[in-house]
């Protein structure tokens, strides 16, 4: 099998706990998180979209510029951009970073935050409209000659690129969602799968199976991938402080947003809740897991550990998954349960973003490789074997 290591390279250093500080889009910390994502060992990192954040192409195009091998994996929202430009716009960034381009189609679980840029359409329209758009990427990439398309939500005539992904392949489509239709729309057109955070494994299991059914049903193959909060420290009891301490830094940070909404410096108990319009948008399987967890034990299976889960429901922040807490060894060897299911990427980051860069980098990931080299060894896998 082969392990994929990612990060997140956001335009400044920021976390759930960050307090400010420091400009709103810091180039600066953009070329330092970057070279130091290149220099740790991590295979890729993501570049976030949404309807307020800067552009991720042209954060890659930059951090391409400043780093050797760290390949990408940038957001980008299917609706926006015609699909014909979208496939030149990515063909140009896999040429310019030597064949270091991904795709991660995001196609939206809020109809609210679409609509700031003018996107109406339903969820299900959009995962619709989102496999059409990467069926037309997929032709424009492959095709030496103009190409027509008659489709629900596109139509063009004579599209080309001059310009192809390197080595005259695709580049990766990363793709995610917890629907059926999000499955089923992901299997046509997706190479990876991205579950959004760790669940326990009995419920990790049972996803996995879903979307190898899902893959199964179109004769395509499957990599899946999961987002992975990790708290280390150098030793076990250093990490469960560690861990308090990101509790207490939630809330602080929680109890500091809520003053500059009320305008107003005045102390709060720390069981006043914040203003519900600053949590996710309520409903959703994604949410109502994470809701059940946060109900639950504070430990499961190994070292996954809800505490930052409950923080984030009792002060009513951003819903948190689960992380794995511990030392190197013990948080590696919690994941290698998820690799031996199948999940060959682990999308990693702690809560203090550029920090934790060089911490994972020295300790987790080349423990993480050694598992996972043994694994394979013991199961007699290739690095490139699909599972």
């Amino acid at each position: 099998m082969s392990l994929e290591i990612l990060g997140v390279l956001l335009h400044r250093n920021a976390s759930e706990i960050s307090r400010g500080g420091g400009p709103a889009f810091d180039v600066d910390m953009i070329q330092k998180m970057a070279r130091a994502f290149d220099e740790n060992d991590f295979d890729r990192v993501l570049i976030l979209q949404n309807s307020f954040a800067p552009d991720p192409f042209a954060i890659a195009n930059y951090a391409a510029a400043v780093t050797e091998k760290l390949a990408f994996m940038v957001a980008h929202r299917p609706g926006f951009v015609a699909p014909t430009m979208a496939a030149r716009m990515f063909a140009t960034l896999d040429n310019l970073s030597g064949g270091r381009a991904g795709v991660h189609v995001i196609t939206g679980a809020n109809d609210t935050e679409l609509e700031c840029d003018g996107d109406f359409h339903t969820k299900e329209e959009r995962y619709h409209r989102s496999a059409e758009y990467v069926e037309i990427m997929r032709k424009v990439w492959s095709s030496g000659t103009p190409v027509d398309h008659n489709g629900t939500y596109y139509r063009f005539n004579n599209a080309l690129s001059e310009l192809k992904p390197v080595g005259g392949g695709a580049i990766p489509v990363y793709w995610g969602g917890s629907s059926p239709l999000a499955l089923e729309k992901g299997a046509e057109v997706a190479d990876v799968y991205a579950i959004g955070g760790l669940k326990p494994l009995d419920q990790m299991a049972g996803t996995v199976a879903q979307i190898r059914d899902a893959w199964a049903r179109t004769g395509r193959p499957v990599r899946i991938q999961t987002s992975v909060r990790v708290i280390v420290g150098e030793t076990e009891d250093a990490s469960w402080k560690a861990a308090a301490d990101v509790v207490e830094a939630l809330r602080e940070t929680a109890l500091e947003q809520q003053r500059k909404i009320a305008g107003s410096d005045e102390a709060m108990s720390t069981g006043m809740r914040l203003d519900p319009k600053l949590a996710t948008t309520k409903g959703g399987s994604g949410r109502e897991e994470l809701e059940a967890i946060a109900g639950g034990k504070d430990l499961l299976d190994k070292r996954l550990w809800t505490g930052i889960t409950k923080a984030s429901v009792s002060f009513s922040t951003p819903m948190l998954p689960p992380a794995l807490v511990g030392t190197a060894e013990q948080v590696a060897d919690a994941m290698m349960d998820y690799y031996a299911m199948g999940i060959t990427g682990f999308l990693m980051r702690g809560f203090d973003l550029y920090g934790d860069i060089a911490l994972h980098g020295r300790d987790l990931i080349p423990t993480l490789r050694r598992l996972a080299a043994e694994h394979d060894a013991r199961v007699g896998l290739s690095e490139t074997q699909p599972v």
